[in-house]
């Protein structure tokens, strides 16, 4: 069965997206997320969606927005957007995120990664079926004295993951051109990350994938809540 590949990229400007949505094309992606498109953003990927299905995804933290400002946009966005990841600065954000049902991925700083995914956040994110993501377009750029430090770091955190058999998901989160890499290569370097013999594939298709169709039917308009949805009423018949 053919694999489909799925990226997350981020949005600069509309040179940048149009040349990594491109060049996602021809590494054989099939699938793209965007984070936090602008409307211009917006306009490119609609150049390329006969060549890519592309999504809007929503990621919060990275700015240093306080706990009510999160809380704030959660309630904005969370029934128009499919994915929402949050980039945990601090161990309590982590812990809240990790509880909070609009939340799906959790990111970390990657000199704080295995201080922030512990293992009892991990076990959070298992029973609120959260996700793990780990961008690895950030062990490209580093220094070579900094790459130790933060493979350890990773490491210790997908070790937790693993344990606790929380969902990893491995993008590239690209935002130039020279970050970007194909999907057997971000499976390759996840596979040095993890120690493991088996490529771990499925964090670059089949898992991504199964969080984003669960999404889409939570941004129905028939969606409730987990498990309740509205069934519309047959139309009653006109009396003869």
């Amino acid at each position: 069965m053919t694999r489909h590949f799925i990226d997350s990229l981020s949005s600069r400007s509309e040179s940048q997206l149009s040349t990594c949505l491109d060049i996602a094309y021809h590494l054989g992606f099939s699938e793209i997320w965007i984070s936090n498109p602008s409307k211009i953003g917006k306009n490119v990927s609609k150049q390329f969606s006969s060549r890519l299905r592309i999504y809007e995804r929503l990621d919060i933290g990275s700015t240093k927005e306080s706990k009510a400002e999160i809380i704030s946009i959660l309630r904005q966005r969370r029934r128009k957007i499919p994915i929402i990841a949050i980039t945990c600065l601090t161990p309590e954000l982590t812990a809240w995120a990790a509880q909070d049902n609009r939340v799906d991925i959790l990111k970390f700083p990657v000199f704080q990664t295995g201080k922030l995914m512990t293992r009892s956040i991990a076990k959070l994110m298992v029973k609120f079926d959260k996700h793990l993501e780990i961008p690895l377009a950030h062990l490209y750029s580093l220094a070579e004295h900094q790459q130790i430090s933060v493979i350890r770091q990773i490491r210790a955190a997908l070790e937790n993951a693993i344990r606790k058999k929380v969902p990893i998901l491995f993008t590239s989160g690209s935002s130039r051109a020279d970050q970007m890499r194909s999907p057997r290569e971000l499976a390759s370097l996840g596979q040095m990350l993890l120690s493991e013999s088996i490529l771990p594939l499925d964090s670059l298709s089949i898992i991504p994938q199964r969080l984003l169709q669960q999404n889409l039917i939570k941004i129905t308009p028939n969606y409730l809540a987990p498990g309740v949805f509205k069934v519309p009423l047959p139309s009653q018949q006109e009396e003869e």
